[in-house]
């Protein structure tokens, strides 16, 4: 009896110390992630976005604080769309089209909330999540996210993205897509019990962020597979090379090019013709008018720029493929009474080749023509109204 009793204390004490142990940790996370939203908000401030590298981690964190602090009165236009909005390859902020936007609209705020490597479905949960604290919303539609929306079976990219942002994408969007898989969306328990419990819990919530403040990755497993390859690198005698992202092509050497080539000939090769009666990303862009018009915001859509010069030199796609795609999509936004420019209808490029650092990513000189470029066509539809 003794015994028992001796091990039900020492099990209790176990348990005691397990419990404390957890609530310093917890108390250490909340006081690392509220350093790292400052840190953020003060480079977001001055920068008109996050920080680019691992927007990923940086945008929830950025959200949070803009859904508390946007009530001032000023009239707040929100850019929503993948890297080419966003600005992966341009290095300074106020270059990108939100700081050419901001520049000219001095009475409005102009929050960059671009998603690198986003598809329709993460562009719509932030959307989503910004709704009500948005009066005007500018929408990119980048040809390349426009091909794997339909391609590829995962229909979101950055889950913990979506469950953070609290706007999930539910699995019955799938059941007109019987090539899209189910199982890259999380199930209604799943969101149940993450919205309602483990999401207010600052270990699972920010769990990606706590991971890059301490491994600078997003996961630890992800810091074990660098440190792996860095390893393997060196054991081959391979020596890491780094071309700034905000290289123009023409200044990039044969290898690189021919990289960039490659990857972008790959990407825009469909799986199977264009279907917009089978499209998933027209459905989501479908979602995302429907969610404008619910909530009676002002809107307009674009097409991001894209180098048809080198597209055609380097024979990259049929332009007949992307006239029938992005044809689709006008058609449906304008049916819905909003207004799409389309910049890649003329047979010369919108900016010039040599501001490019890929087929659809400009440099900075080419990203500044760009914003001025399309502020000039905003015009016409309410962006400088008062």
């Amino acid at each position: 009896m003794p015994k028992f009793i001796l091990n039900k204390t020492v099990f209790v004490m176990m348990i005691s110390f397990a419990l404390i142990g957890l609530l310093g940790l917890s108390i250490r996370a909340n006081q690392a992630v509220e350093e790292m939203r400052q840190e953020v908000v003060t480079y977001a401030e001055k920068e008109l976005r996050v920080p680019t590298y691992d927007a990923i981690v940086y945008t929830p964190l950025w959200v949070e604080y803009l859904k508390k602090h946007l009530d001032d009165g000023t009239r707040v236009i929100g850019m929503f769309g993948p890297s080419t909005l966003f600005g992966t390859t341009v290095r300074k902020g106020e270059n990108t089209s939100a700081g050419v936007l901001q520049a000219h609209l001095k009475d409005s705020r102009v929050i960059n909330l671009g998603i690198s490597g986003g598809r329709f479905t993460e562009t719509y949960a932030l959307l989503a999540s910004m709704i009500d604290k948005v009066d005007y919303v500018v929408f990119e539609i980048n040809y390349g996210i426009v091909v794997v929306s339909d391609n590829e079976p995962n229909v979101v990219v950055y889950p913990s993205l979506v469950e953070k942002l609290g706007q999930p994408i539910p699995r019955s969007w799938l059941a007109d897509f019987p090539d899209k898989n189910r199982e890259s969306l999380p199930s209604n328990a799943h969101n149940w019990v993450t919205s309602r419990l483990l999401n207010q819990w600052t270990l699972y919530h920010d769990r990606d962020a706590i991971s890059y403040r301490l491994f600078k990755t997003r996961t630890p497993m992800e810091k074990i597979r660098q440190e792996v390859q860095k390893n393997e690198n060196e054991r081959r005698g391979i020596e890491e090379s780094y071309t700034p992202m905000y290289t123009a092509y023409d200044n990039m050497n044969d290898a690189q090019q021919e990289g960039i080539d490659q990857h972008y000939e790959e990407l825009y090769r469909w799986n199977k013709p264009f279907d917009p009666d089978h499209s998933f990303g027209l459905f989501m862009i479908e979602q995302t008018l429907d969610l404008l018009e619910e909530h009676q915001k002002q809107a307009v859509f674009y097409s991001a720029p894209l180098d048809k010069e080198h597209i055609a030199d380097k024979k990259l796609f049929h332009w007949s493929e992307y006239t029938e795609a992005m044809g689709a999509y006008q058609k449906l936004v304008e049916s819905r009474g909003y207004p799409f420019i389309e910049f890649n209808q003329e047979p010369i490029n919108t900016i010039p080749h040599e501001y490019y650092r890929d087929p659809a990513h400009l440099i900075d000189q080419g990203s500044h023509r760009f914003g001025e470029i399309l502020y000039t066509r905003m015009k016409n539809y309410g962006i400088a109204a008062p």
